[in-house]
């Protein structure tokens, strides 16, 4: 998959940008503010629909104006696909694909996509709401049924929610929760189960000597062993029926993957708590090399890759660790103050960047 010209209108602080990109490596240089971060973020809503830093749309709309419209042709399988992600303030968003209004669905269907910046420390150290927002995003371009269970889940829960706050029976939504919920808590088991494995290695083989474990923690049952869909919707029910009272006290829904979390422990101690900067930014970036490889393996094509001042806290034998790590990638775009490692700035296109306006080539 490549992205060969992206078009940016209103979005951030870029007016109004036409930018051709290299099959390979795009290099963008830029002093602090100057859009660098902003134009990775423009080629991840093109092809998701939705902000890698978790952004809401309207403060994805240029200081000012009302719409923001990206464009971009892509090349997916050898075929040639226009696409269009445009947001009017207060409004809704639309998607073409080759002019044809599109689900949002679509983009995860046709796209794979993985970027890494310094808001993914808050993966490892912020919020659950954090991990599972990076668990959806990414288990949604593994998997359409993953995204389809996500989407009725939060339908039912809404209504629940709506239940509880009118002190009416939320329970009458618990079959749909369960239902749904089931799918999504077995396939999140299983992806982290991956991601463990895969960081763990990439975390010792790029700091040479720490560990790096990563468990999942559903808010229904214990993951000390592979979870079978009878057994989650067992414990599911169980849990729900448990908390009926307290939910209907607090009027929320407490229990479901809503309510799930990642544990993250380097050397054994929670990265949360024990974690210096250095280490959870490392860890953050091997979780991303960890999905990128996984995406590569099961849709059999190499992402997008997206790769955001990573550079910054690795040292010299660190960063071009990092890149060998990744292996054959695609097409890759890459934000930096620094020299990146000679393997990525010996080839591909660089781009200078000032105000949201780009040229390319290194001033």
């Amino acid at each position: 998959m490549q992205i060969s010209r992206t078009k940016i209108s209103n979005f951030r602080n870029f007016t109004e940008s036409d930018i051709q990109f290299s099959p390979g490596v795009n290099i963008f240089y830029g002093s602090n503010g100057s859009g660098k971060t902003n134009l990775l973020e423009a080629i991840f809503v093109t092809c998701l629909g939705r902000s890698q830093r978790g952004a809401p749309d309207n403060l994805l709309l240029r200081h000012g104006e009302d719409v923001y419209r990206l464009e971009a042709e892509l090349n997916v399988e050898e075929k040639e696909i226009a696409v269009s992600v445009a947001f009017q303030k207060n409004g809704r968003k639309k998607v073409t694909l080759d002019q044809v209004t599109a689900r949002l669905g679509e983009l995860y269907e046709l796209f794979s996509i993985v970027s890494s910046g310094p808001e993914d420390s808050q993966i490892v150290s912020g919020s659950p709401s954090s991990r599972r927002t990076f668990l959806d995003i990414y288990l949604s371009q593994l998997s359409a049924r993953y995204l389809d269970d996500l989407i009725q889940y939060q339908k039912a829960l809404a209504q629940k929610n709506a239940a509880l706050k009118r002190e009416m029976d939320g329970s009458l939504f618990d079959e749909l929760l369960i239902r749904y919920g089931t799918g999504i808590i077995a396939v999140r088991d299983k992806f982290i189960r991956d991601i463990s494995d895969l960081a763990g290695d990439y975390y010792q083989e790029i700091t040479g000597e720490h560990s790096l474990s990563v468990k999942y923690l559903p808010s229904i049952i214990s993951t000390s062993e592979n979870l079978d869909p009878d057994k989650i919707a067992e414990q599911f029910a169980v849990k729900m029926e448990s908390s009926r009272r307290r939910e209907q006290a607090i009027m929320s829904a407490m229990i479901g993957p809503h309510r799930d979390d990642i544990i993250f422990s380097i050397d054994g101690y929670p990265a949360r708590h024990h974690g210096s900067q250095g280490e959870v930014r490392t860890a953050a970036i091997v979780l991303k090399l960890a999905v990128f490889q996984i995406l590569k393996k099961r849709r059999n094509a190499e992402p997008i890759l997206l790769l955001d001042e990573v550079f910054a806290e690795l040292d010299e034998d660190r960063a071009n660790g990092l890149i060998e790590a990744f292996g054959d990638f695609g097409q890759l775009f890459l934000t930096t103050a620094l020299t990146p490692p000679e393997r990525l700035a010996s080839s591909g296109k660089s781009y200078q960047i000032e105000e949201g306006r780009v040229q390319e080539g290194m001033m």
